[in-house]
């Protein structure tokens, strides 16, 4: 669905004015399928606000996590785009987003195999397990979280932030107390992170290790 001709971006670069991945057009499935990542305020409320959306997938080196951003969108008439897809978010049933959300994101060329749906406070909280393990190594601002809120009038600023936040936590991998996390990974972070057509346990496997996460078409500026 997506080209990787263009040599991808260093973890050490910020993100500035991603180009649209929407009308690309769809390719046959890959042998690293697509992860649609879901951020929202709160799963706990019947109808979440949607605050980012990303498809991820491998990279040719198994180590390697590819990035691509969907929302908030950067298109011409993207507030109309944004208003249409967070509009069109909840929950149909207590682990599936809205169908009218998913078709909208298919009606765009956009595939995956795997739905990873995950909270605030599902970040929070793994922020607050790696500071009490190892606060000298741990380096994310937990305030951080509040700068991933979706806003109408800061939408390139919020895609930065994730993309920032995205890369920042990849940087820590692998993760210290990975055995407290992994624990509260399997059991969904109390309903904080719902996973879809795969199993918590081959989720967290496919992460192991050193990974870098990249942003193949994102305009990036050097540090």
């Amino acid at each position: 669905m997506f080209s990787d001709g263009e040599g991808p971006a260093q973890m050490t670069q910020k993100t500035r004015g991603p180009v649209l991945l929407e009308e690309q057009q769809e390719e046959p499935a890959s042998a690293h399928p697509f992860t649609l990542l879901i951020y929202v305020d709160d799963l706990s409320k019947p109808e979440p606000l949607l605050q980012g959306v990303w498809l991820s997938r491998s990279g040719d080196v198994q180590q390697i996590k590819l990035f691509f951003p969907i929302f908030p969108s950067q298109a011409e008439d993207g507030i109309q785009r944004d208003i249409n897809l967070r509009g069109a978010f909840w929950m149909d049933e207590p682990t599936q987003p809205s169908e009218k959300f998913l078709t909208i994101l298919r009606d765009r060329n956009l595939s995956w195999k795997y739905t990873f749906l995950l909270d605030r406070a599902a970040l929070m909280e793994i922020g607050l397990i790696l500071q009490e393990t190892n606060p000298d190594f741990y380096q994310l601002d937990p305030n951080a979280v509040a700068g991933l809120t979706y806003s109408v009038d800061n939408r390139v600023v919020v895609q930065e932030n994730q993309a920032s936040y995205i890369q920042e936590l990849c940087g820590q991998l692998p993760l210290p107390g990975q055995n407290e996390l992994l624990q509260r990974f399997l059991e969904g972070f109390s309903g904080h992170i719902l996973i879809n057509a795969t199993t918590p346990l081959e989720f967290n496997q496919s992460w192991q290790g050193d990974v870098s996460c990249l942003f193949p078409t994102l305009y990036l500026l050097a540090e």
